[in-house]
């Protein structure tokens, strides 16, 4: 196991991120605090990752850890093997590489995520869209 260490008092607010991405029916707002990068996920009724996202990361499943905290609605998770967990409001949650995901019903899915942060919603090395 791995040893992190915060080295700096640094405090920033999602109210005004380092950077901010809108893939299709989300919004990922990024900070960095120390050597950490966090996100603030937004994801909209009706998104799912390999509708969504999938076509921005070019692989058959999504490929990124994700440690993080659901805020407020749902979201169904699917491993490459068809394993299901959902994530519901005030749950924490570790998803592995190979996944699929989706938000379940009417309400946005807000998460806050420690791992995997800085790379989601990106498009894959290669492409040359902004986002």
């Amino acid at each position: 196991m791995s040893v992190n260490f915060v080295t700096a008092l640094a405090v920033k607010s999602f109210d005004a991120p380092d950077k901010k991405r809108y893939p299709d029916k989300s919004e990922v707002d990024l900070v960095t605090v120390d050597d950490y990068s966090v996100a603030r996920l937004i994801l909209d009724p009706g998104w799912r990752w390999s509708e969504c996202t999938k076509p921005l990361e070019k692989t058959d499943f999504c490929q990124h850890n994700h440690l993080g905290f659901c805020v407020s609605g749902a979201m169904e998770v699917e491993t490459s093997e068809g394993m299901h967990s959902t994530i519901h409001v005030n749950d924490t949650y570790a998803i592995p590489p190979g996944h699929d995901e989706w938000v379940l019903g009417s309400e946005p899915f807000v998460a806050v995520e420690f791992l995997g942060a800085a790379s989601f919603g990106r498009p894959s090395r290669g492409m040359h869209a902004r986002i």
